[in-house]
């Protein structure tokens, strides 16, 4: 129980005296009220004709000095004088800024020595050189790279252009195999004398409609791909598969005959 009444009389206290209020408070009480302190600490009863409670009440009791002044002080204390304060502050972060541009504005007008100029021209010409042998070095490894790259690029694309090129030879082969057995197939169809037609009037530069020439023959060229329509929308021109047939017939009628 005791002790639970002295935690709580020692929060109290604690509170009391850190609170800004509180703490203001008493200290204005005490400046205010001195005299009271001063009888009751320092004075001794025997000097005085009467005893210390009533002579204090008689001569320092008055509710200005008592509450009115130390409210009055507090106020002031906790309000005005952080104004004052950041007020102050505010002044000298101004007077400090002045101060800075007054020192910058006389530095900026302020001459250089020629022992200075000297000196900065000769940090200049160290820094130029030294950025012309960086760009310089830097100039030769790209040039290196670049070099290096480009072999890279051979040494790659030269067994695919190989790939390609067998790959090419191998599908023309094929490619022409398969038209030397489509034409010995086409030479003994009813169709090789409309074909003989076709190539004439082509070379001619003739338009087919003009002659005797069955659409049925003219459709199965077109269709297997012998003869296609030309540029012109007018006449029409052998294929690639085409001339490979008229060589082929050509070669055959010649030596037949």
């Amino acid at each position: 129980m005791l002790s639970d009444l002295r935690k709580s009389i020692s929060y109290i206290v604690y509170e009391r005296t850190t609170s800004p209020f509180w703490g203001s408070f008493i200290f204005s009480w005490l400046i205010c009220n001195w005299k009271i302190v001063f009888t009751v600490f320092v004075v001794s009863e025997d000097k005085l004709s009467i005893n210390k409670i009533d002579y204090i009440s008689q001569n320092f009791i008055s509710w200005q000095p008592l509450f009115l002044y130390p409210l009055v002080s507090t106020l002031i204390i906790i309000l005005f004088i952080p104004l004052l304060s950041n007020g102050a502050y505010w002044i000298s972060i101004i007077y400090d800024k002045w101060k800075a541009d007054k020192k910058n504005e006389v530095e900026k007008k302020q001459l250089l020595s020629i022992e200075q100029s000297i000196a900065i021209r000769i940090s200049n010409a160290q820094t130029e050189e030294r950025y012309s042998r960086l760009v310089s070095d830097k100039e030769s490894e790209i040039k290196t790279l670049n070099l290096e790259i480009e072999e890279l690029n051979k040494r790659l694309n030269e067994p695919t252009q190989v790939f390609v090129n067998k790959l090419s030879e191998n599908v023309q082969k094929t490619e022409i195999d398969e038209w030397t057995d489509e034409y010995n197939q086409f030479k003994t169809s009813s169709t090789i004398r409309d074909f003989d037609k076709t190539l004439i009037y082509i070379t001619a530069n003739t338009r087919i409609g003009n002659y005797d020439l069955s659409l049925e023959s003219l459709t199965y060229f077109i269709s297997i791909g012998l003869i296609k329509l030309a540029q012109d929308r007018n006449s029409y021109e052998l294929t690639t598969k085409g001339m490979y047939f008229s060589k082929l017939y050509n070669q055959n009628k010649y030596k037949t005959k």
